[in-house]
């Protein structure tokens, strides 16, 4: 049996509180394991280790509050004792569903767990990590359910007797699950031979439907199906969904046995109309629900032909998606390598950062920040800054890194999954042994006005160091638009404190740096995203969802924020930036 502890070294201030649970814990892990191996034999083993997990549930706990980063602290499989923690988790969390029918039909419920506490599914401000960067063959299958190209006779065909079949007004949930059951069946039988239909047995918690393989003499459901004869009858269709999914994660145990984050498809058919859900749960406990279609209806309606072809697709990108989750789960039953789900501060990790041969340290950068931006460590390798996202302006950051304007590029950008892009970049840590260290623009504002309550004590910049400190950033941001980005000149679009970095060496300012390029690009072909916040951002005229990105914006919305006669100005010096307040409370070393 292998353990894995944090070799993290707390920082200074908080290391003393740490202490004496550090000595006690380490202790009780000792002694778990050497009940584990048989080393007691004289003790009461069942009592001791409940004792010693909650010890242990305890540590890790204050460790998961003062770690910043470190060595994975848990890792699926990899000590019985851990597991144990896991199945108390699950069963914890089931408790508090009662059954997954009753749970559908209470809103008091749902409204309670299914905000992010046992389930998220983009029901509340909380936003779990995306399906795409835990699994990337959900993103091939939302690829996929949009494509029309590829369909053959068999896919129209079916669809048409389905919504035959659908389209009628049903008395009895049970009669519309038959129909749907029998055709479905038939249909991915007929290229998925090694699978089952299991319909729901009368007096058993279990779903309407499921698609079933086996693996390893068990067997796994690969798709979940929720059946309402109608809709607003017998409760929510996806919430019942999760909670059948979560159940099984519960029964079957292969969080704990298996390298697995337990992926699975759910469709929910509600009266005449059909939707895709991918499920997973991830390493904090979470049931996650993404959507992956849109509610599609199964009529046939001559006026809008290509309705029944984008329902055939949905159909027509199932069967790739069945054999990539029973490769998944064939491979997470033999896996050797202990793979790393979380981060120590209990953090779900994206799926390139869970290889530990790869990676030996990582963790998000700010545990509130939605954005996805991770410190990572390879080994022999410096710590840098890992970031997920859909765009980003790659020539952009490539010229301005040249020219010293922006971080540097550590590697080629990868592309993850098919809508996601890994960028890895030059970190800029917030302290060095020099004492020297990188803040962003508005952290050092903050500071000044003494609002910044995470400041270090070394950091005294005066006031009178700011109106230089505005200039030179305008002085970066006219040099940036200087430099040649593919035969053109490129805007950044997003130039406010929270994206200019300054390093600072006894409360001097010595240098300044861009960063967030995700909408940098060449000026007449960039554009501003469609989800763009106007609601608490004053943009200048011109800015707006999808219009392109002119370099004098770029000016602009820098001098609207550090104007103190601009109304924003004083809203944006109150906002508390996670960036450099969650970077200045790290103790990591470069």
């Amino acid at each position: 049996m292998q353990t894995m502890l944090s070799t993290h070294r707390p920082c200074g201030r908080r290391v003393s509180g740490l202490r004496g649970s550090l000595r006690t814990s380490v202790s009780h892990i000792i002694l778990l394991v050497m009940c584990q191996r048989g080393t007691l034999m004289t003790l009461k083993q069942e009592l001791i280790q409940q004792v010693l997990l909650l010890s242990l549930v305890t540590f890790m706990n204050r460790l998961g509050q003062n770690v910043s980063l470190g060595a994975s602290v848990l890792c699926v499989g990899f000590c019985p004792a851990v597991n144990h923690l896991w199945v108390a988790g699950l069963a914890d969390a089931m408790s508090r569903i009662d059954t997954p029918s009753s749970y559908a039909k209470s809103i008091e419920r749902q409204a309670e767990l299914a905000t992010g506490k046992v389930f998220n599914c983009y029901r509340s401000s909380q936003r779990p990590i995306p399906l795409a960067l835990l699994y990337p063959f959900f993103d091939t299958f939302f690829w996929n359910a949009s494509d029309t190209a590829d369909l053959q006779q068999r896919d129209t065909l079916f669809t048409l007797e389905l919504c035959q079949k659908m389209q009628g007004f049903v008395g009895k949930e049970s009669r519309r699950e038959l129909d749907f059951g029998t055709l479905f069946r038939d249909y991915l039988q007929g290229i998925l031979p090694a699978t089952k239909i299991k319909h729901q047995i009368k007096g058993k918690s279990i779903i309407d439907i499921q698609l079933q393989v086996q693996i390893a003499k068990q067997w796994v459901t690969l798709i979940y199906i929720e059946v309402k004869h109608e809709a607003g009858h017998s409760g929510d269709a996806q919430q019942e969904g999760m909670a059948y999914h979560f159940q099984d994660v519960k029964e079957m145990g292969f969080m704990t046995k298996w390298h697995t984050l337990n992926p699975a498809l759910l469709l929910t058919v509600v009266g005449p109309t059909v939707r895709a859900f991918g499920l997973c749960v991830d390493a904090t406990l979470t049931g996650i629900c993404e959507p992956l279609s849109q509610a599609m209806d199964m009529l046939i309606i001559p006026h809008i032909p290509d309705a029944i072809t984008k329902l055939a697709s949905l159909f027509h990108a199932m069967p790739d998606l069945v054999q990539a989750l029973r490769a998944h789960y064939e491979e997470a039953a033999v896996e050797t390598r202990k793979l790393i789900f979380m981060s120590p501060s209990k953090e779900q990790l994206p799926y390139p950062l869970w290889d530990p041969d790869k990676w030996t340290e990582s963790c998000q950068l700010g545990a509130r920040s939605h954005k996805l931006v991770y410190l990572a460590r390879g080994p022999q390798q410096p710590l840098q800054l890992v970031k997920f996202t859909q765009q980003y302006g790659v020539e952009a950051h490539d010229a301005w890194a040249r020219a010293g304007i922006v971080p540097e590029l550590l590697a080629e950008p990868r592309q993850v999954a098919q809508r996601w892009q890994q960028i890895s970049m030059e970190y800029l840590a917030p302290e060095k042994p020099d004492s020297s260290g990188w803040f962003t623009m508005r952290f050092l504002m903050q500071s000044v006005a003494k609002q910044a309550q995470h400041a270090p004590e070394s950091l005294t910049l005066a006031p009178d160091h700011l109106p230089q400190m505005f200039e030179r950033a305008k002085h970066l941001v006219r040099s940036a638009h200087k430099v040649i980005v593919s035969d053109s000149y490129a805007a950044h679009g997003d130039v406010r404190p929270d994206n200019i970095m300054v390093r600072v060496k006894d409360n001097a300012v010595m240098d300044l740096k861009l960063i967030d390029m995700d909408w940098a690009g060449v000026v007449g072909t960039a554009r501003y995203p469609s989800l763009l916040n106007t609601k608490t951002i004053i943009w200048p005229q011109g800015v707006g969802p999808g219009q392109l990105l002119q370099q004098a914006h770029d000016l602009e919305l820098l001098q609207l924020q550090v104007s103190p006669d601009t109304r924003y100005a004083e809203v944006s010096w109150r906002k508390m930036v996670t960036y450099s307040l969650e970077l200045s409370d790290m103790d990591v070393d470069t």
